[in-house]
């Protein structure tokens, strides 16, 4: 099965035009979606996804 792959400068981009409350909602699917299928062939998409939506949580709350 082919593994996933994220654009990583598109999905920083994309996480800007998000919402606080699309970011967290992302994070949380993401979790659980790991939690689900821990070895699954996506698991490494999802991990770099919350990786980048906490990133620019982050990024907000230093900006303030």
């Amino acid at each position: 099965m082919e593994t996933t792959q994220i654009n990583h400068k598109e999905y920083q981009d994309h996480t800007r035009k998000m919402t606080v409350a699309s970011l967290r909602w992302t994070i949380k699917d993401c979790k659980k979606a790991i939690a689900a299928m821990p070895d699954g062939h996506k698991a490494g998409y999802y991990a770099d996804e919350i990786h980048y939506c906490a990133m620019e949580l982050k990024r907000r709350q230093d900006k303030r």
